[in-house]
Parts: structure tokens; C-alpha cells; sequence
């Protein structure tokens, strides 16, 4: 069983697996739409986490893992609760870099659909910006999610020039800097 990850799965991986592979699946893209009040930000306060949104021209860039044999059910059992803020799971196919004869066959896929409760959707990049800014959770500060995010695709997958998260990353950084020569202005 092979698991697929786009998100935090890339730069936290808190599991145990067999073997790991660089690739991508089509026709989806990554989104920052998915809400987060279970990680990064709280009930009524959402942070803003990646989802995958279909996307017939889509290619996003991941890593799959192996789970090991014979924990299989209880690895995934564990994924299943990490993911718990209204992901559920679908199968995809994976496009292994360099290709392997043969490709890992059934990957799967946690994507938060837009039907679920803690999906946020669309919204001026500015507007996403000041949400991840202003949002943190148990697992720690939104801001940390997004720059962990792009550190990793940036350093795994070159490939990857993800416009969405590298955009926002931008927005985020700015932000964090006008917040910082703001306080040194009020308190200088």
C-alpha cells in the first residue's frame, strides 16, 4: 500500500514506511483551501492547509511512501487520524520519478473535497496570506506549515514551480516583515 503526499506529509513524516518515491499524480493542483481547526488553527479561528482541487491541466509534485508490509492497516490507521480534519482518502495514479517498471499500483490519496465541513475554497491570495499569518493551532504556528511546505518542494522537487504556495510564501514573508518594522517603529 502507497500513500501519496502533497502536504505536510512531504516535510512531516511522524510514520513508518518501506521506501519513498519522488513523483507526481495529474489532474489535480495544490491549494491552500482546506481549513485547519484540529493543527493550525483552532474552532471558530481556522488555519489554512494544502488540499488537492481537480484540475484537468493539473500536475502536482509529491512524495509516495511504501507502507511497511504487514502494518499496512495500522499505519494507515494512524494517517486516518492525522487527517482527520475532513480529508478523506481516493485512489490515484502515481508518476514515479525516473519511472519504475512497474509504477506503484494503487496510491492513495487524502484530499480534502469540498463538501467537508473544514473546507474553506477559493479566496484572493491576500486574503489567504493574512489568515496563515494570523492562525495558530496545536501543532504549531500556520506560517510554520507554509514555509516548511515550500522549503521541502523547493528542495525535493525542483521540478515543481508551484505558483499558488510559492506566491503565497512571498505574501506570508512580506507580511511577517511589515509586522516586524511596524512593532520596531512603535517600540524604537
Amino acid at each position: 500500500m502507497w500513500v501519496f503526499g502533497y502536504g505536510s506529509l512531504i516535510w512531516k513524516v511522524d510514520f513508518p514506511y518501506e521506501e519513498k518515491r519522488i513523483g507526481y499524480i495529474k489532474g489535480f493542483s495544490r491549494r491552500f483551501w482546506q481549513g485547519s481547526t484540529d493543527h493550525r488553527g483552532v474552532p471558530g479561528k481556522p488555519g489554512r492547509v494544502v488540499t488537492l482541487v481537480e484540475d484537468p491541466e493539473g500536475c502536482v509534485w509529491g512524495v509516495a511512501y511504501k507502507l511497511p508490509t504487514g502494518r499496512e492497516q495500522e499505519v494507515k490507521s494512524y494517517l486516518d487520524y492525522r487527517e482527520k480534519g475532513g480529508y478523506q482518502v481516493i485512489t490515484v495514479t502515481f508518476h514515479p520519478r525516473p519511472p519504475l517498471t512497474p509504477p506503484p499500483s494503487q496510491t492513495l490519496l487524502y484530499i480534502g473535497s469540498q463538501d467537508n465541513p473544514d473546507y474553506l475554497g477559493p479566496a484572493p491570495l491576500e486574503e489567504i496570506a493574512n489568515q496563515i499569518v494570523n492562525s495558530t493551532g496545536p501543532s504549531g504556528q500556520n506560517t510554520e506549515y507554509l514555509f516548511q511546505l515550500a522549503d521541502a518542494v523547493r528542495t525535493i522537487l525542483p521540478e515543481d514551480s508551484d505558483a499558488h504556495l510559492f506566491s503565497l510564501e512571498t505574501l506570508v514573508r512580506e507580511r511577517l516583515q511589515n509586522v516586524q518594522k511596524h512593532s520596531h517603529t512603535q517600540t524604537g
